[in-house]
């Protein structure tokens, strides 16, 4: 018998290893160096030219120093003075609301209440604490709470006697 014939190619022979072929010794891999510009190049340069005309239209004309410019000779410009600050106009409290802010001190309570246990405070609090204080009293004298007046009403006539006798000095009647 004959063989039949078919058109399909096939393999004729046994496949060749490839290790039969000589090694190349091949560059190590690097970037291949472009020749000429990348697709599509042309495309993207016409629309950034499109955008920078849009943008040049978009600028203020009026670009410069917005500085007056002196026109006569040339004098040492006065840098202009500092705006001083606005006074803050101070609103007049009445004394029983003066009181009754410096009764609710918190900073003052908290400093007293240290100088009270032996702590220390430093200078500027110190005298800030005095300060408070001595307001504390002229406004307690001013309306009448101090302590002392409210004591010389409640005794009566005897022992307020008494009290001016002790504190009086009796060197004067001395011979």
């Amino acid at each position: 018998m004959s063989r039949k014939k078919n058109r399909k190619g096939g393999l004729i022979g046994v496949r060749k290893d490839p290790d039969f072929k000589a090694k190349r010794v091949t560059a190590p891999d690097r970037k291949k160096i472009g020749k000429g510009k990348a697709s599509g190049s042309r495309q993207q340069e016409a629309e950034l030219v499109q955008q920078q005309a849009a943008n040049a239209q978009k600028k203020d004309p009026r670009h410069g120093s917005k500085e007056p410019v002196a026109l006569g000779v040339a004098k040492p410009a006065a840098k202009p003075a500092a705006k001083p600050a606005k006074a803050k106009a101070k609103v007049e409290l009445t004394p029983e609301k003066e009181l009754a802010m410096l009764e609710a001190d918190t900073r003052l309570e908290s400093l007293i209440d240290v100088l009270d246990e032996g702590g220390e405070i430093s200078k500027q609090e110190q005298q800030w604490v005095d300060k408070q204080l001595a307001r504390h009293a002229e406004l307690l004298a001013k309306l009448g709470l101090s302590e002392e007046a409210e004591e010389a009403e409640a005794l009566d006539d005897d022992e307020q006697l008494w009290r001016s006798l002790n504190s009086s000095s009796l060197d004067q009647y001395k011979d």
